[in-house]
């Protein structure tokens, strides 16, 4: 991607009417997973898997030449249907058969946040079919410093707790489809350190963009947050090192809702992995004032 070519906020349209398509298909067990597509259908292909909570609509927050993006909806969210029981790595299969429906041989992967562990796993399981992956301010293995501290460490707790967790995501669901939901995010950026680059970053528009993602990923019910939950503190059926497909980690070193620490251990034990930790950066900023970076170096392997 030329250097020279503006990343812009998506004003408008953040109910994802920005998106060229926006879907569902049914896969091999019958469910339906759901996903969306911006920009040029002959652009080259990059799967976004969205944060906790989130959709596929977080994939339209920017305006990113020259590639397209395609938001998917996790089991359990937005458009997906729920998978009972569900594992880490079934989503490696749905992703497979996604990129089949739509003819892409070679792809590459973005995993934000809660959506790292996905883009860690697909990039084992899918092997030569992913050309690059990008990590950005994503969680990790359980057992990855970090993992278990602060609002992840409250998150997997949660996840071990089943009876406790639905009920906390649905109240958070119904909280969320209140009128005032735009009050409680105004309230939780209050929350931010001034010193925080997140502070900036969020601005009204972004914060709309984002309380709609969260809306649409919890349209129907809480079980993909539960589901994530519960999946994030389970130990993973491969081990980093033997991730081979080239990966770049992005995270923030003033991260403060997932520790910059996961990010370095990506890098300590993927072979192929190299990060950038920018100083300053949280976990909303690293994305507002690097994706267009990030995007171009997923072009390059």
């Amino acid at each position: 991607m030329p250097a020279n070519l503006p990343l812009r906020l998506a004003r408008s349209k953040p109910d994802g009417g920005l998106a060229r398509s926006m879907q569902t298909i049914p896969l091999e067990d019958g469910r339906r997973l759901g996903f969306a597509q911006f920009g040029p259908e002959n652009a080259f292909p990059v799967f976004y898997f969205h944060g906790w909570p989130g959709s596929r609509l977080e994939a339209g927050f920017f305006h990113v030449p020259g590639i397209q993006l395609i938001g998917v909806d996790r089991p359990g969210y937005g458009l997906s249907d729920p998978k009972r029981k569900r594992k880490l790595m079934d989503f490696t299969h749905d992703v497979g058969e996604l990129a089949d429906h739509l003819g892409f041989k070679k792809f590459a992967l973005v995993g934000m946040s809660g959506g790292g562990p996905y883009a860690a796993a697909c990039a084992h399981a899918l092997k030569s079919r992913v050309t690059k992956v990008a990590i950005i301010a994503g969680l990790g293995p359980p057992e990855a410093p970090g993992m278990g501290s602060s609002r992840v460490g409250l998150l997997l707790d949660l996840g071990q707790r089943p009876l406790t967790s639905v009920v906390l995501f649905n109240l958070m669901r119904t909280l969320l489809h209140n009128q005032r939901a735009e009050e409680h995010f105004q309230r939780f950026k209050r929350r931010v350190p001034r010193a925080s680059r997140d502070l900036e970053a969020m601005t009204p528009a972004f914060l709309k963009m984002l309380l709609s993602s969260v809306r649409e990923g919890l349209r129907s019910s809480a079980k993909g947050p539960a589901s994530d939950a519960r999946i994030y503190g389970e130990p993973w059926p491969f081990a980093l090192a033997d991730i081979r497909v080239p990966m770049r980690i992005w995270h923030g070193t003033a991260d403060m809702q997932v520790p910059v620490s996961i990010g370095r251990h990506y890098v300590k034990f993927v072979p192929t992995a190299r990060g950038t930790f920018p100083e300053g950066e949280g976990h909303v900023s690293i994305v507002t004032n690097h994706l267009e970076a990030i995007i171009a170096d997923l072009r390059t392997v």
